[in-house]
């Protein structure tokens, strides 16, 4: 009697855990990467556009001429307002230009930076005489700049430019649209033309891309979940049947069969634990077969046994003689019984048989000259003259006999009995033949099941065919009852590969 074991985490169950656990950690990799190449990318983007708008002053500065009237510029107040009056900021950048009286021209859209806080104004202050790269925080909002300082003389007499390098990078340009406008900065009687880029404007595009891929990747995940649980569900489900066979099989019941679909390792798996149940439900049935038989058999003498001891009269001498000479020929013939069983079980293991090359041959002539002396019948003989073969010596020997023995009880005296041996391409065939009375048709299909006897006569249990079977199938092979006009022939067919 079996119990079913509370299962507490499925297969399916891990499986499916794990299939989603390794889903979030890819998505999550993944969006990892996508965010950290994409920031890269608009760092760069920003870098690239506020060079851009840096060389691009530099090289107005230093041309110094008016593209509109063809004449030198008056004053770097001049040329800064021509700048920004001619050229449009990018989308989140701001162009300043910082005149020598102490207004402040700006295109684009400041957004806070020229606020009452004057933060803006004290960074650009801080790298107007070297010009330089800024970096300032305002209401929360990230800005990241440069200066690049102007200096000349009035009334055209030529200008120059710091010789602060400039961000450089290589990526393109974004479309921007901005306006002049006026306001009050303090400087030192120096211009300045500076570019601001809004970062955390440019880096909202990418928080709401990641927003976006953070709700797919969790709905991919959830969808990767679902499916793999039905995956696995559907490919597990033999399994979950093989258990519930295994478990009715631990109660008893051999009947049971798994359904088997397709052809793949799952399938192979069915179609091996159904092969393995009919062999354990023949198995089973053969050993209950073998021990009513078995029971049956050694039933008969202990009831003899056991009868003539309760009738024997111990105080007449004639009749403990005879009964003491009866138990001994009924203990031999179980003892000979159990000798038989037990060879019978031993042919089950693998040490049974005993592999040599051995004169297949020389082993039929030398059993044929053993078996002369069962009785007085014409012994013949029908080998090659070489003929070898991979297989057990002693076993073969005593198949040959136990063939021989069965012969001689099956003949009369002078009817003719043949030993013979040949082989083809793939088997070695070795037989005994006789003349005697021959198998009758209603048992030569179960001939050689245990415990059937050819006839009524003799004192065997049956046992004889079994054993000779037991001994071909060791080898690999087969014993065969052959169709016979006369008598009966027994051959052995044993494959020559066999090791």
């Amino acid at each position: 009697m079996t119990t079913e074991r509370r299962v507490g985490l499925t297969v399916q169950n891990r499986l499916t855990i794990t299939v989603a656990a390794l889903s979030v950690l890819t998505l999550s990799i993944v969006g990892l990467i996508l965010y950290t190449v994409e920031s890269n990318n608009v760092s760069s983007r920003t870098t690239a556009s506020m060079s851009q708008e840096v060389d691009e002053m530099r090289t107005f500065s230093e041309n110094g001429i008016d593209p509109q009237t063809g004449r030198p510029f008056a004053s770097v107040d001049e040329i800064l307002s021509n700048f920004l009056a001619q050229n449009r900021p990018d989308e989140d950048e701001v162009l300043f230009a910082f005149l020598t009286d102490g207004r402040v021209l700006y295109q684009g859209e400041p957004k806070g930076l020229l606020g009452s806080s004057g933060e803006f104004e004290k960074a650009v202050a801080g790298a107007a005489e070297n010009g330089g790269e800024i970096s300032l925080t305002i209401d929360g909002v990230e800005h990241e700049g440069f200066v690049l300082p102007i200096t000349g003389t009035e009334a055209g007499a030529g200008t120059t430019t710091d010789t602060q390098t400039a961000p450089t990078d290589s990526a393109s340009r974004t479309e921007g649209v901005g306006e002049v406008a006026g306001g009050a900065a303090a400087t030192n009687g120096a211009g300045a033309f500076v570019v601001v880029h809004n970062v955390s404007a440019s880096h909202s595009d990418l928080v709401q891309f990641m927003q976006i891929y953070v709700v797919v990747a969790l709905a991919a995940a959830l969808l990767i979940a679902g499916l793999s649980s039905l995956l696995a569900r559907r490919l597990l489900s033999p399994v979950t049947e093989l258990r519930r066979t295994a478990q009715s099989i631990s109660g008893g019941d051999l009947s049971s069969r798994l359904e088997t679909k397709g052809h793949d390792d799952i399938a192979e798996l069915g179609h091996t634990f159904n092969d393995m149940l009919d062999r354990l439900e023949a198995a089973f049935e053969a050993q209950r077969r073998f021990l009513d038989d078995v029971g049956h058999e050694l039933r008969t003498p202990l009831t003899i046994l056991g009868g003539h001891l309760e009738t024997m009269n111990a105080e007449d001498v004639g009749d403990v003689e005879e009964t003491r000479a009866m138990l001994l020929d009924e203990t031999d013939r179980m003892g000979r019984l159990v000798e038989e069983l037990l060879l019978l079980a031993r042919a089950r293991r693998p040490d049974f048989v005993r592999f040599a090359e051995v004169d297949l041959s020389g082993v039929v002539s030398d059993s044929l000259a053993k078996a002369k002396g069962l009785g007085d019948r014409e012994w013949g003989l029908e080998v090659p003259e070489s003929l070898s073969f991979h297989g057990d010596r002693q076993r073969l020997t005593q198949a040959l006999l136990q063939l021989a023995s069965n012969a001689v009880e099956h003949t009369e005296d002078g009817q003719k009995i043949v030993f013979g041996a040949r082989d083809d391409s793939d088997s070695v065939h070795i037989w005994v033949r006789d003349e005697g009375k021959g198998v009758p048709d209603e048992i030569a299909e179960d001939i050689f099941d245990r415990f059937c006897r050819g006839s009524t006569d003799g004192a065997g249990f049956g046992l004889g065919l079994s054993i000779i079977s037991a001994i071909a199938e060791a080898h690999g092979g087969t014993v065969v009852l052959d169709q016979t006009t006369i008598g009966a022939q027994f051959r052995m067919i044993l494959p020559k590969g066999q090791k």
